[in-house]
């Protein structure tokens, strides 16, 4: 899992966490598995964040919406608050180009990494779908330390999208990227982090370690 959070190389960088403690190493082990599940489940995703923005939808590589949990190579589909990417429908679109998971001895992480991508809908497309650059990632990780788990957010080489045919893409791009890199995706993020931590917590009745 060493290398599981790319480089940063150039843009900007994001990093969220969560974290909370159990009573016992069995219990996290318990809830890490839930929380791992909880992050597979994609389409649940805006029911977790306690103030519900972004809206994603699993599906599958030709862009149709599936209802199962997420697997190496799927894309995400995202309905961001704000102005909509005009040449895709209003939506921005992820590639999972990671999904990773290691059971050490004395340590359990679970991570997946999503990148910016063209419309799977329209493989004619070549612009990135997004309002950040290709380059740009983003990973979730969750790791288990004996009674401890870790939420994490890391968003790496954010670098605004305007290099793209349709110039209203790029005015689009360049105002929601802005507000990205401003701090405006930081509570998202950390909503979501937060969301994961509650659910596991109240499922395992360790809310007031809250």
């Amino acid at each position: 899992m060493k290398n599981i959070i790319p480089e940063q190389k150039d843009g900007k960088r994001l990093d969220c966490f969560e974290s909370i403690d159990f009573e016992s190493e069995t219990i996290a082990s318990l809830a890490f598995d839930a929380a791992k599940e909880n992050l597979l489940a994609v389409n649940k995703w805006f029911e977790l964040a306690d103030i519900p923005a972004t809206i994603f939808q699993l599906t599958d590589g030709y862009g149709n919406p599936i209802d199962r949990t997420l697997r190496l190579h799927d894309y995400i589909r995202l309905d961001i608050p704000g102005p909509g990417l005009p040449s895709s429908d209003g939506y921005d679109w992820v590639n999972v180009v990671n999904v990773l998971f290691d059971n050490s001895a004395d340590h359990k992480s679970f991570a997946i990494t999503l990148k910016p991508c063209p419309d799977p809908r329209n493989p004619e497309q070549k612009d990135t779908a997004h309002f950040f650059e290709g380059i740009s990632s983003s990973t979730f990780l969750i790791e288990q330390r004996r009674n401890s788990l870790l939420f994490q957010y890391a968003g790496r080489n954010e670098v605004i999208n305007v290099e793209n045919e349709h110039l209203a893409d790029n005015i689009r791009n360049y105002i929601i990227g802005l507000g990205a890199k401003i701090g405006a995706s930081y509570p998202q993020w950390k909503l979501l982090l937060k969301g994961m931590a509650d659910r596991v917590a109240k499922v395992f009745n360790k809310e007031d370690q809250r």
